[in-house]
Order: C-alpha cells, then structure tokens, then sequence
C-alpha cells in the first residue's frame, strides 16, 4: 500500500512539473507572438501614407493683391508640408457674404482654419464652432478675439499706430489738426490702431487737435466703408464740414483712394495731406501728386505663411514662444503675448522708396 502511494506522488510530480514546464513554454510563445505583431503593425504604421492636412484661409474679399499674396504664400507653405489648401472669401467687401464664406470653409473641417475678420462678434461665435470640432483656429488682424489659439500679426497694434502719430507730428506738426478713418467700427486691428494714434498723440503731442467725435472719453473714428466711393462721399461730406482739418490718418487701404480723391477734386492737396495704410502699388498715384505724404504697409502673405505654420505646430503638440522662427522674412524672431503673436514686419513708404515698395506689393 506504501508503495502504491509513493508511485502515486511520483506520478503527480513528474505530472505537475510537465504542465508547468508546458505552460512556460506557452507563455514564451505567447510573448514572442505578440511582439513580432506589435512589430508588424508599427511598419505597417510608419509605412502607411500620413494623412493630408487640411487648411483654409478666409480673407475679407479676394480679388486683390492685398488679401490674394495670403493665397500664393498659403499655397507655397501647403506644398512644402503636403497639405490641401483652400482660399475662401467674397468677391466684394459685403459683410453678410464674408460670414457665409467663414461658414463655408468650417464646413470643410480643416486641421487649420487662418481668418481675417471682420464683424468680432460674429466671428468670435462661428471659430468657437471651428474650434469645437477640433480645427486649429489662427486669425490675421484678430486681436481681441476670444474663440482663437493664436492671432499672428507682422507687428504690435499699439506700436503700429504710435508710429502714425510719430510721423503725424513729423511731417505735418506737433499742433497737427487730424482726423481718424477706419474702414469699419467693427474690424479690431483698424480700431486697435487709431486709439493707439489717439492716446499717443494725446499723451507725447498734447497742442495737436483731434477732428472726429467722441464718446465720452473714447475717440469714435470716420468710417470709410468697403469701397472708395463709400469714403469718398464720406470724406467729401467731411472736409466741407470741416475746412481746417490738416491730415487724415487712413487705417483702411481700401478707403484711401477716396479719401485722396475727395481732397484733390476740392483743391485742397496742398493744406489737408493723408498718413495711410495699404499697399504701395495701389496709392502710387498719390504718393506721386504729393496727397500722401507717408504710409506703411506689410506683406500679409508673410502673416499667411507664418498662421499656417503656427497651427501645424499647434497639432504636432510643440509649444509657440517668443524667440521662435516661423520660417519667413519678418517672423524669424517672433513676440509672443498671450495669444497675440507679433512679427517685426511693416514696411515704410515714401517717396523715396515708392518704386521699390511697389515691387512688393
């Protein structure tokens, strides 16, 4: 009986070390199984096409050198990083269609959506719907949005607009009696600019006068409008009203060709001269018959190219910081506050250098 028991035991152990030794060798199989596939599926991963971002750009018309330079540098900064492009905006500065065409290009839910707005508020809402679907939402000229991840600019707003009233005091004197026009109330960096041109003017040149109304303490700049026409009557209307205004600072390139024109149809060019923002090109005539005595510019399609590769590194997880270079000519160095991202790009325009300002833009 003993010995019955004992070969028993013996039996059980020589069982037990067998199915512990087959389990091992399952485990080892297992694992090794499992590696060779996770191996599989990462060269599968790193051998399979990355998918194509989609970005789009919505300008406030198209049409123009001015807005469609965002257009070529969109394309070349798409071609460069394997991405498809979309130029979206209306053929007209019509406010209603501006926001159909901002609806339209979230509609494509792009990786990267870069806007130039107009109308805040009603911007601000439709990027809050770009944003919650996962769109990376950089504006031009948006500051004070509030539904973005970053607003580029090629320089600060307050810094643009004391350098107006610098040269304001300049070229037409420290008693200067001026007037502010933007194209509209509601678009934030043409706003931003004239209060800065207001408060410096106020502060560094108190004997200098200011033309426009107030509210309370707040300067309310002339509106141009969307088209020359548009400022012309407005500035017509002006100067009639007011014969002894010196110099018109124009925050809006499309309201500065009516402005000129209104002063040099009452013969006034050479008592009322105009400070103006927008393309050399477009106002040379008015350089050249003196109107304008000086203006600044930037290349927006730098801003363009700059917004796009802020959202492309925005997605890839990397972190935007002064001192970063995004890869052209004025945001080799950039100024990062808060979500306002500034370049070192405007460019002056005088006469001296009208022809080669007019190369660029």
């Amino acid at each position: 009986m003993k010995k019955l028991i004992a070969m028993v035991l013996v039996l059980c152990m020589i069982l037990g070390l067998t199915a512990c030794g087959s389990g091992s060798g399952t485990t080892q199989t297992t694992q090794a199984a499992a590696a060779a596939t996770t191996a599989q599926e990462d060269q599968q991963a790193a051998e399979a096409p990355q998918k194509k971002l989609v970005v789009a750009t919505v300008v406030k018309a198209i049409g123009s050198n001015w807005f469609d330079s965002m257009d070529w540098e969109g394309t070349k900064w798409a071609e460069e990083n394997g991405a498809e492009h979309h130029y979206i905006g209306p053929t007209s500065m019509d406010s209603a269609a501006r926001l159909q065409c901002l609806e339209d290009a979230i509609a494509l839910q792009p990786d990267i959506l870069t806007v130039v707005p107009i109308a805040a508020d009603a911007c601000d809402a439709l990027l809050k719907q770009a944003r919650n679907q996962g769109t990376k939402v950089v504006t031009h000229e948006g500051t004070g949005l509030t539904n973005i991840d970053f607003n580029v600019d090629a320089f600060s707003n307050e810094a643009f607009g004391t350098n107006f009233a610098d040269k304001c005091a300049e070229l037409i004197g420290n008693d200067a009696k001026y007037a502010l026009v933007v194209g509209t109330l509601t678009t934030p960096a043409h706003m931003a600019w004239a209060k800065a041109f207001f408060a410096h003017a106020n502060e560094s040149y108190p004997d200098m006068v200011c033309m426009n109304d107030m509210d309370g303490e707040n300067v309310v700049p002339l509106e141009g409008g969307a088209n020359s026409d548009t400022s012309y009557t407005m500035a017509k209307q002006f100067l009639q009203a007011n014969p002894d205004v010196q110099v018109f600072y124009i925050g809006s390139s499309s309201c500065v060709a009516g402005v000129c024109r209104a002063i040099e149809e009452l013969g006034m060019q050479d008592s009322v001269k105009v400070l103006a923002v927008g393309t050399a090109s477009g106002q040379k005539t008015y350089y050249e018959s003196g109107t304008i005595v000086y203006g600044a510019m930037w290349y927006p399609g730098a801003a363009q190219y700059a917004a796009y590769e802020v959202g492309k590194r925005l997605i890839e997880g990397q972190t935007i910081q002064t001192g970063d270079d995004l890869g052209f000519d004025g945001y080799h160095s950039i100024t990062v506050d808060g979500t306002n991202i500034y370049g070192n790009a405007w460019l002056d325009i005088t006469t001296d250098n009208l022809e080669e300002m007019c190369e660029i833009l």
